[in-house]
């Protein structure tokens, strides 16, 4: 068996899985939008910046910002790492708003094979919420583990469709306001890259989210539009 078919068939498997972590929950469609650029400092850093709002409620309220600022160190052709500060606004159930301050660091691989291309992309997330503000703001509230796998397939006319599989493993913090550990988020993407230059991509997508082990569970259908300056496709 081939490296090419052994990569399809471990994603196919875990798209199965979470297939059978969701359950009964309550449900949503969100509307995404993100604008994410990078930019070269010299042959090995680049700076990074992304902005993304989000509307929730069947797509009818504002419910989620943030605007992410960071770097990226080129390790390899195919080997990066990147870390971001994130300022996030999250819609209460009132008509209040919950700051976060996030801190990310991650490494992506990629490996290519004819016309797929092949991402892995590991992440650690950490979250402080509402920091200095509530009884418990200055502790940390989400530390996260996130894994992201991407097959990608080159098309004429620029097109580039791909599916992706995300797994988030919960090591410390709150979680709608209750501790749960281990496995506890799955996303599935099926999306469409077209290249508008030689490094801007225009991206539409279409998410399911499944919160499966928290006090009210979750599934959330989302579709995202998205620009992208990048130079690792």
């Amino acid at each position: 068996m081939n490296a090419k078919l052994k990569y399809l068939l471990t994603l196919s498997s875990l798209i199965l899985s979470v297939q059978l972590f969701s359950q009964k929950a309550d449900k949503d469609f969100q509307i995404w939008g993100n604008f994410e650029v990078e930019s070269p400092i010299n042959k090995r850093w680049m700076a990074h910046v992304q902005h993304q709002s989000r509307f929730i409620n069947n797509a009818t309220q504002y419910g989620y910002s943030y605007f992410d600022a960071g770097a990226l160190y080129r390790i390899g052709k195919n080997l990066r790492f990147t870390f971001n500060y994130i300022f996030a606004d999250k819609k209460r159930t009132d008509v209040s708003f919950s700051y976060r301050h996030q801190f990310e660091g991650y490494f992506t691989y990629r490996k290519k094979f004819g016309k797929f291309t092949f991402f892995d992309r590991f992440l650690s997330d950490m979250q402080f919420k509402d920091f200095g503000s509530d009884a418990q703001g200055k502790r940390l509230r989400d530390f996260y583990l996130r894994n992201k796998v991407t097959a990608r397939y080159k098309l004429p006319y620029k097109l580039t469709p791909y599916v992706a599989v995300e797994a988030y493993y919960k090591i410390d913090g709150m979680y709608y306001e209750r501790g749960y550990y281990g496995f506890n988020r799955f996303r599935l993407f099926y999306g469409l890259l077209y290249n508008v230059t030689e490094h801007w991509l225009a991206e539409v997508s279409f998410t399911n989210e499944f919160n499966h082990d928290a006090p009210i569970p979750t599934n959330n259908y989302m579709l995202s539009f998205g620009l992208v300056k990048t130079f690792f496709q």
